[in-house]
């Protein structure tokens, strides 16, 4: 059981750390048709979050900790506390990313952030 959760923990925080060095395209092949994107002062559906992604640079550095993992038959949800670096700003916040598996992938279907 053990292997099982870390096996999905490090596969969920891979996909974490894509999108956050990532680009609007990373976005695009990992939301869920209907994903909620829930950052400081906005609500983003999937175009509006792809839209801001191509237009925002991905971080230069990270860094995950206190890292939790809740799996259900079909949906997963990893929470974490996350630093990031672009040039000389940092950026640290409590991250919880909810995905649902289909056909085999994880799609992100619900991600929320709290500035620390």
């Amino acid at each position: 059981m053990y292997t099982v959760y870390m096996s999905v923990l490090n596969e969920l925080l891979a996909v974490e750390k894509r999108l956050a060095h990532g680009s609007g395209d990373d976005y695009a092949e990992v939301l869920h048709d209907d994903a909620l994107v829930i950052v400081p002062g906005a609500v983003l559906d999937r175009a509006q979050c792809i839209a801001a992604m191509n237009s925002s640079p991905g971080w230069d550095e990270t860094a995950f900790s206190d890292t939790r993992l809740i799996e259900t038959v079909h949906t997963a949800t990893v929470a974490y506390t996350f630093t990031g670096r672009r040039d000389d700003a940092t950026y640290s916040a409590t991250l919880a990313s909810t995905y649902l598996r289909r056909d085999g992938d994880w799609r992100l279907l619900v991600h929320q952030q709290t500035p620390r």
